[in-house]
């Protein structure tokens, strides 16, 4: 019994994490490509191999160990010993690091709340001394969020990434989730649910405000401390997924892979390949395709109609840029898929 008391305070304990590379998105954008991604690298620089059920290819060392997907549940943290030297990476939604000492440059900043819980996991008050790790050893793992704040201006090991996608798209997305009660998260924003909200009001007094709040954080860091952020389009990650897995790697110092791996690694992670193991294993490795495989919805034309009117585009530009956003990141049209399919990734993510 005293062995297994140990084993099981091994999983609890870890020296604080005091340097986390972060990965970070609004909610409602899919980034479980990059974290596949980043977990299928960490366990082939530890001498494993995946096998792609798809194909029944080999990837890595055959004598390795095989990748174990009951250790994935969405972290937020993953760990990688071999791939970084903070052994830790973030990869979900946080304002960016460091941000703290800018926003009360912007004035609205701290008065317009956030739509829904989940915004910004490392600074809502969690228990910091009990972080879920995937992939690791340890089940949780303590995280010492005033550190990783002051690194993002002292340390140049502190790197941080967002990925964004398009705002009507994700507030079109997460307006029909709430509508349709699969997100009771999203059914919080303020004094009134979404559901009881016409979608002009639900976009721009609930989903635009939150996600200035997230995206002025990463472009006040990256202006503030040059070279420590990196903000990338999810259009781009959906249409180069291994260019921009590459240069993600690269901001992060982590671009010690051959093109052939790096392409190999995008195939691990297509959507197509990570629903075949979930067919294999009888469960769903993402929530967002468990709530979508339960619940029949979608978007209602009526709002998609609202959403393609280029008059509701406009005000939604003008609305970020009075915020202080760089309404630059969304003036190239979407291209990558039909406008409704997008949306409900979207708000399904």
């Amino acid at each position: 019994m005293f062995e297994r008391m140990l084993q099981a305070l091994a999983r609890h304990t870890h020296r604080p994490v005091r340097i986390l590379p972060v990965v970070a998105c609004v909610p409602g954008t899919d980034v479980w490509f990059l974290r596949y991604a980043f977990a299928f690298l960490s366990h082939l620089q530890q001498g494993g191999h995946v096998v792609d059920r798809l194909s029944g290819r080999c990837i890595g060392n055959f004598a390795g160990p095989s990748f174990n997907f009951d250790h994935m549940s969405g972290g937020p943290l993953l760990w990688v010993p071999d791939l970084a030297p903070s052994r830790h990476l973030f990869i979900g939604h946080t304002v960016c690091p460091g941000f703290d000492r800018l926003s009360s440059k912007f004035d609205w900043w701290a008065s317009t709340p956030f739509a829904a819980p989940g915004y910004d996991y490392l600074h809502d008050g969690t228990n910091y001394g009990h972080v879920p790790v995937d992939l690791a050893p340890h089940a949780f793992v303590p995280v010492s969020v005033g550190d990783v704040d002051a690194a993002a201006w002292t340390h140049a090991g502190q790197r941080m990434v967002l990925v964004y996608g398009d705002p009507i798209e994700q507030a079109v997305g997460c307006f029909a989730h709430s509508q349709n009660g699969i997100r009771r998260a999203y059914n919080r924003p303020g004094r009134r649910a979404p559901v009881e909200l016409p979608f002009h009001e639900y976009v721009f007094q609930h989903a635009l405000p939150s996600y200035a709040k997230l995206i002025i954080s990463y472009q006040a860091m990256a202006e503030a401390v040059p070279g420590a952020v990196h903000i990338v389009a999810e259009d781009a990650l959906r249409a180069e997924p291994a260019r921009i897995l590459s240069s993600v790697l690269s901001h992060l110092r982590l671009d010690r892979w051959q093109t052939a791996m790096i392409d190999a690694v995008v195939d691990l992670s297509r959507r197509e390949h990570i629903i075949a193991v979930e067919r294999e294993i009888g469960r769903s490795l993402t929530g967002s395709r468990a709530s979508r495989r339960t619940a029949t919805w979608s978007v209602p034309e009526s709002v998609v109609t609202a959403a393609r009117d280029p008059n509701l585009r406009r005000e939604a530009l003008a609305l970020l840029a009075s915020m202080g956003v760089d309404t630059a990141y969304f003036q190239a049209p979407a291209v990558s898929a039909p406008f409704q399919a997008r949306a409900a990734a979207a708000g399904g993510a």
